[in-house]
């Protein structure tokens, strides 16, 4: 008579639940990647293995509070991942939609499960682009103190600080194109008339670096897009190009300064002081907010497993509830 594997609840997260399967199923991946991705082998790929796989439970957890957050939020992924499988389509050149999904599941990856992927992510970044990041506060105190400290690193050959409003046309239908043009003109007007670039570009820019004023960064010389080489080679500092019309959108660029070689002044090095900063900064805050939200809810473990992102006080009770084995 054939055997049916129960799968079991290995962790209540609130009102959800985090199956063995699921977490079988994580170990898999990771290992997938490692020997394949990362092409470890042998003893190697058994450590790293090992020391990797400890997170695991972890993220499931991180993630299964992140969707929660999301969801009492009202945060909605269903477009995004209309958008993104669109995206892929054209990126990957298939005919139709039912192509690109006839890849993936040849893949061997359902469907659901892959949408699934990609509305976690987005509802998972929408939560700490909200929650987290904002609250991530960076002096200029902090940044010179990281300049002067670390001056050899910003050795730069020639090349541009530039900022940019961008009106994307991704998905777009011709009519909603035709609006999407008058808002880059809009926004071109208000430049020309006299408005600051960086709140024309909170106001308009539909990129990313909206919130920041538009600041793009620094670029070596020859490292952008033709396109937009082209355009800024020939500006002055403080200049703006015209409307530029590229396959994602319409975009309006400008020249805050220019670098002729050596080592970056602290006005040039200043967004990507910030960035590195950040990324120094985000991951401890992110562990912070994730393990309030573990002390603010309820959370239950399976004896014999670990979530290596408690918090030490509830890590230490149940340590302490849990009856040693012989």
């Amino acid at each position: 008579m054939a055997q049916t594997t129960i799968d079991e609840i290995i962790v209540r997260v609130n009102a959800d639940i985090i199956l063995r399967s699921e977490f079988e199923s994580a170990k898999t991946t990771l290992r997938n990647d490692l020997s394949q991705g990362q092409h470890l082998q042998g003893v190697q790929l058994e450590q790293t293995f090992a020391e990797q796989s400890k997170f695991l439970l972890r993220d499931l957890i991180d993630q299964t509070l992140l969707v929660q957050q999301a969801k009492e939020a009202g945060i909605n992924a269903d477009l995004e991942i209309v958008k993104t499988m669109e995206k892929m389509r054209q990126e990957y050149k298939f005919e139709t939609m039912e192509a690109l999904e006839k890849a993936i599941v040849d893949q061997g990856i359902s469907l659901e499960d892959y949408k699934t992927q990609i509305r976690n992510r987005y509802l998972t970044s929408q939560v700490l682009g909200r929650e987290v990041y904002p609250k991530i506060l960076i002096t200029t105190e902090q940044m010179r103190k990281y300049y002067d400290a670390n001056q050899k690193n910003f050795d730069r050959p020639a090349g541009t600080q530039l900022s940019e409003i961008t009106i994307s046309t991704d998905n777009r239908t011709p009519e909603e194109t035709d609006a999407q043009r008058k808002k880059a003109e809009d926004a071109l007007a208000a430049l020309k008339k006299g408005d600051d670039f960086a709140e024309t570009a909170r106001k308009f820019s539909e990129a990313p670096t909206a919130q920041d004023g538009g600041v793009l960064g620094f670029f070596p010389a020859g490292q952008l897009a033709k396109p937009l080489e082209d355009a800024v080679t020939q500006l002055e500092k403080g200049q703006t190009t015209d409307i530029l019309t590229l396959p994602y959108g319409f975009v309006i660029l400008k020249v805050d300064d220019k670098h002729s070689g050596g080592i970056l002044s602290f006005e040039l090095a200043q967004k990507e002081i910030q960035d590195q900063l950040f990324q120094q900064m985000v991951q401890p805050k992110i562990r912070e907010y994730l393990t309030k939200l573990r002390t603010d809810g309820f959370i239950e473990i399976k004896p014999g497993y670990v979530d290596a992102g408690a918090a030490p006080e509830k890590a230490a009770k149940v340590s302490e509830a849990t009856p040693a084995k012989n």
